[in-house]
Order: C-alpha cells, then structure tokens, then sequence
C-alpha cells in the first residue's frame, strides 16, 4: 500500500475517533520496541555493510515465534496490529523471524533505521540484496513497501535526530492500538532512553 493511501486510510481512522463523542471510551494505545538479534557487525566489531544476523542472531530472533507455555507464540501475545520494520537487512530477518506465523502485517519503514547513517553497517544495500534475502526467509514475500522503505523521498529527515522524531510522529499517527517497531539501539535510546540488547 503506497504512502498517500496509508495517509488516507489513516485520516479517516482519526476522524471515527473524533466523531466518538464526549465520554466514549478511549482505547490505550502501545509501541512494542524490539531491537534486531545479533548482527555480524556486532559480533565482529567491524562495519560490515548492511550487516546480516549470525546465526545466535537468528536464534534469538526466532525465540519470539516460539510457543510460551500454554498459550501462543511470545511475540504473538503482545497483540501487535502492525510491525514497522527498518530497511536494514539485520532488522527485516529479525522481524520475518520474529513474526513467523502471525497475520501481523509487516511494512519496512525508512526512519526506523540506525542512526549513524555514515557507518557501511547502517546503509541500506541494494534493492537486489534485500530481495533475495525475502526470498530466503519466512513470511519474506508478505513484507511491504520496500521501494518507499529504500528510496528517499522529497520530504525525507536531514538529520539521524529528525529522522526519530519522524518515527515518533508517525507512531502518533497510527490507527492501531499496538504498533510493533523492529529497528536498532539508537533509534530506540533516542525514542525512550532505553539501552536494548538484541533481540530485546
């Protein structure tokens, strides 16, 4: 679904709510952070471009589609509406991972990437590289919007600070109740502060 449908379909979410009336009760609304599993840029301390999850990444990413105890899978039962997941590879395998066998929509969203856009590790590869990784991977063919993930559009954020500060708007802007974001550390310490392990 392209950009100006999504606005859309969001207005018209805002102006149902609005026309709810005095004394209608307000759904609470969550965004679920959880950062990529362990990439080889971490495990290795090097900037490798567009850096892939070793394999205990994959591992931790895939311990969320695990089945709890009694109940569904770990990340399934956290009621995400939607998961917005970075262009960066290490994040789009965490999230078909982390998502496997979930109806969860899964759209790669452009200012949740890491910040520190100068670094190879946090620069989207080429478009190639990223399909044929979809294509290796669970749920790949679902995800959406890799073009407008991927190219930078005539309104894009200057800086790594503004381009958060988007994300935040963006969350704002949601319709769902429970918006899951797949990205990185610093993107998640400048939205809360918080200091995320991966796959955490």
């Amino acid at each position: 679904m392209g950009a100006n449908k999504k606005r859309a379909k969001r207005s018209e979410a805002d102006e149902n709510s609005l026309s709810a009336g005095p004394g209608a009760v307000v759904e609470e609304r969550r965004v679920l952070l959880l950062r990529h599993g362990e990439s080889e840029a971490n495990a290795s301390g090097e900037d490798v471009p567009d850096a892939l999850l070793t394999p205990d990444g994959v591992s931790q990413a895939s311990s969320w589609s695990r089945s709890a105890p009694g109940a569904g899978s770990q990340i399934g039962l956290l009621g995400a509406k939607v998961a917005l997941v970075s262009p960066l590879r290490r994040a789009v395998q965490t999230a078909c991972l982390a998502f496997e066998g979930l109806p969860v929509p899964l759209e790669l969203c452009r200012t949740a990437r890491e910040m520190w856009w100068t670094d190879r590790q946090n620069t989207p590869g080429t478009a190639a590289e990223l399909c044929s990784l979809l294509a290796k991977l669970p749920r790949g063919s679902e995800v959406q919007d890799l073009e407008d993930a991927r190219v930078p559009a005539h309104d894009e954020p200057k800086s790594e600070v503004a381009s958060v500060a988007h994300l935040r708007q963006l969350l704002v802007d949601r319709p769902e109740t429970t918006v899951a974001v797949v990205c990185h550390w610093g993107v998640i310490h400048e939205l809360c502060g918080a200091s995320a392990s991966n796959c955490e």
